[in-house]
């Protein structure tokens, strides 16, 4: 009896000291070898004083690179879901081989990447400060999916696109918001893809001049590449005057509903006690 009461406190210790390591084994970014830009959206203050939690809710780009060890380490945060805003385009080039391999959930639009950049024909394509604001609604589906399962039992939770910049940009950023990060926090966060991002791994070896023949992601990204002085250093998420790209996005949230909250109950549909279930669940 003795012995087996030994054991078992033994295998406590062992436990809990295996998830303290786990905790402490990154600050934000977390330490994969084909990772690019999974990190972690905890650990922020809130203006009351509160914590985001950490291990809960994460943000990553692309995740096609993940080697075995990485999803080994991966595992043991127990990721229950993966929301994936890219389109079919972008996920047939850049099929998630974790998810599937660990039988997460994986959650997805469906959607193609041509839809989502279409506008006026006859009209020049917006610059990335005017593309912004419109991603509110073009992947407002996406978005609503994303707090539907955060509400859930969706987490611990992934969210991620291409880069982990833009689509789960904004998705992170109206997250912190609503849990009551402060602005300028949130906008730091965002801004940290560009130190984070590992374009060489986004692009998992695809031959993108080859892809771009049937997929328009890949017609876009190679497009892009050969605009690029330096195609595999990110560019700042900022204009020429260093105004964050997601400032944008912010101001035409205050314009149009008044407020970050206002916008999460009109169109996400997130109430009053929605809001506060949600801060009851991931901050401490």
């Amino acid at each position: 009896m003795i012995a087996r009461l030994i054991s078992l406190i033994l295998l406590l210790v062992v436990a809990s000291t295996a998830v303290a390591d786990l905790s402490t084994s990154y600050r934000r970014l977390l330490p994969l070898e084909g990772g690019s830009n999974f990190r972690d959206l905890g650990g922020y203050k809130t203006v009351d004083g509160r914590t985001v939690a950490r291990g809960l809710l994460f943000r990553s780009g692309a995740m096609t690179g993940l080697t075995d060890a990485d999803m080994a380490y991966l595992d043991q945060f127990g990721i229950k879901t993966i929301v994936d805003l890219r389109s079919n385009d972008e996920i047939g080039l850049y099929p998630n081989h974790w998810a599937a391999k660990s039988r997460i959930g994986l959650v997805m639009g469906d959607y193609s990447f041509a839809d989502m950049m279409s506008g006026d024909e006859a009209a020049e394509r917006p610059d990335t400060a005017e593309l912004y604001p419109l991603l509110l609604a073009s992947i407002g589906p996406q978005i609503k999916t994303y707090f539907h399962q955060a509400l859930g039992d969706g987490a611990p939770m992934v969210v991620n696109c291409s880069a982990g910049q833009d689509r789960t940009g904004i998705v992170s950023a109206l997250m912190l918001l609503l849990l009551g990060v402060p602005e300028p926090t949130v906008i730091e966060d965002y801004l940290l893809s560009t130190d984070f991002r590992r374009p060489a791994v986004e692009q998992g070896g695809v031959d993108l001049a080859e892809a771009a023949k049937t997929n328009a992601f890949a017609a876009v990204m190679l497009e892009y590449r050969k605009a690029m002085s330096h195609p595999d250093r990110p560019n700042p998420l900022v204009t020429s005057d260093g105004v964050p790209y997601l400032a944008f996005v912010i101001e035409r949230i205050r314009d149009e509903y008044g407020s970050v909250e206002a916008y999460a109950e009109q169109e996400l549909g997130i109430d009053e006690q929605d809001l506060a279930a949600l801060r009851r669940k991931y901050l401490r």
